[in-house]
């Protein structure tokens, strides 16, 4: 099953197939069966625990929540760091980016050559990735210190007892082994891209190369009415065996029964805040009807974009969360009114307040999602400084979904809102009102 690869939607042919794969063949030779590091064969990694208590001294218990991008949080994290341990975190990271289609192998070669930092030099090998991945991860990179700290714990459990990697993997209780270390406020992550994504590598005869659960639950539902969360990865090959055989790309059908497509950021422009009027000759008047007409337009596409999204989140809202989330933000004592408004909350841009910097309320777990519903006719959006401000508070909890010609896109925004960070005292000073976007729908080819 292993050439069933969900890279750009297409099935590739055996003979590229093999180059990625192979790739992983030689890293887990080297880093698993002989112990030493991708990049340079004479560094043992595993001779002794120092990479181990390093990692989790490091990363685990000098946890980072700053809004920082992650390949600053890190390289802070790994600031005086041995040779050793740089070359181990390296493996870490080169294991974690290797699968990822949606992501470019110059940023992945970029950030093998970070970690390292001074002690990278052009003659180590295997810096510089060279294929193009396994699957897109879309939205779920946003987790990427969970998935590292995931894939963490298994290279250590598999170092130390050589079992069989599955039992491993499945039975990692990633909130559990973190919280041992640290009693810093961790997420309680155990959905993650890393557990499908090593269940594959380690053996793709039996796990697809599907990083999305929910993405796998739909296969499950949609063949066998039914899903059991325990057995989603056996159900699965079930249904390759006994329905549909191996030679059906599942992930094409999941992107059909409603899983969203993902849109990325291509560049951002300031548009600068008029600060004065200036007297024109020219004449810019509209009629009235042809001005009515444009907004009216603008705001039916708003409108009916929104009901979009709406209508396919609705079931995904975990109600009893929601109200939840909500007393402990407005106060339990308006338990009663939040219950009796939940269903209008839900869509709260319409039902409550225009100007809101979001659109829907929507819950992820046991947490609340603040989901901006933007839609274009072309590749171009609009954030206005109240919606990046409140993206930028809620970085971790804030959605965006753009939708054009009826499609519903997930729109990566974290590019654009580390930019704002950096340019935050700017923004703050009010010579920037809106920010534009330009949006590809269409990225898969992303491998250099």
């Amino acid at each position: 099953m292993a050439r069933f690869l969900l890279t750009n939607e297409k099935m590739f042919d055996i003979k590229h197939h093999n180059l990625v794969y192979d790739e992983f063949l030689k890293y887990k030779e080297a880093f698993f069966e002989k112990g030493v590091s991708f990049f340079n064969p004479n560094i043992k990694l595993f001779d002794n625990n120092e990479v181990f208590e390093e990692f989790e001294k490091r990363v685990i218990k000098n946890y980072d929540d700053s809004k920082l991008k992650s390949v600053s949080k890190y390289l802070k994290q790994l600031k005086n760091s041995s040779e050793k341990f740089r070359h181990f975190f390296a493996c870490v990271v080169w294991l974690y980016n290797y699968p990822i289609h949606d992501k470019k192998n110059s940023t992945k070669s970029f950030e093998i050559k970070e970690y390292l930092g001074e002690f990278y030099h052009d003659d180590l090998e295997n810096t510089v990735l060279k294929y193009s991945g396994i699957a897109s991860y879309g939205l779920l990179s946003q987790y990427i210190y969970y998935d590292i700290n995931f894939i963490y714990f298994f290279i250590k459990q598999y170092i130390d007892t050589k079992t069989n990697p599955q039992e491993i993997i499945n039975n990692i209780d990633l909130y559990k082994l973190m919280k041992e270390i640290s009693d810093e406020n961790f997420k309680n992550m155990q959905k993650l891209s890393s557990r499908h994504m090593l269940n594959y590598l380690f053996n793709p005869d039996i796990y697809e190369p599907i990083v999305d659960t929910s993405c796998k639950e739909n296969i499950v539902k949609h063949y066998l009415e039914k899903v059991n969360k325990n057995t989603i990865d056996e159900d699965i090959l079930s249904i390759r065996k006994d329905k549909i055989g191996f030679e059906l790309n599942l992930f094409d059908f999941c992107k059909k029964s409603g899983i969203s497509k993902t849109a990325y950021v291509l560049e951002l422009d300031d548009i600068e805040k008029s600060n004065d009027f200036t007297v024109s000759l020219s004449s810019k008047n509209y009629k009235n009807d042809d001005l009515i007409e444009k907004y009216k337009k603008q705001i039916e596409n708003g409108l009916n974009a929104e009901v979009l999204v709406y209508n396919k989140i609705i079931k995904e809202v975990n109600k009893k969360v929601l109200a939840n989330q909500l007393g402990q933000q407005l106060g339990f004592e308006k338990f009663s009114e939040i219950n009796n408004k939940l269903e209008q909350l839900i869509h709260y841009s319409k039902n409550f307040d225009k100007y809101a910097p979001f659109d829907l309320l929507s819950t992820r777990g046991q947490e609340l999602v603040y989901i901006e519903v933007k839609s274009t006719s072309g590749n171009e959006i609009y954030f206005s400084k109240s919606e990046l401000e409140f993206a930028y508070e809620h970085m971790e909890n804030y959605l965006v979904k753009v939708v054009k010609d009826g499609e519903i896109y997930d729109l990566l925004l974290n590019d654009v809102l580390y930019e704002y960070f950096e340019c935050k005292n700017l923004i703050n000073s009010w010579t920037i009102d809106t920010i534009r976007v330009k949006v590809d729908f269409n990225s898969m080819d992303i491998i250099n």
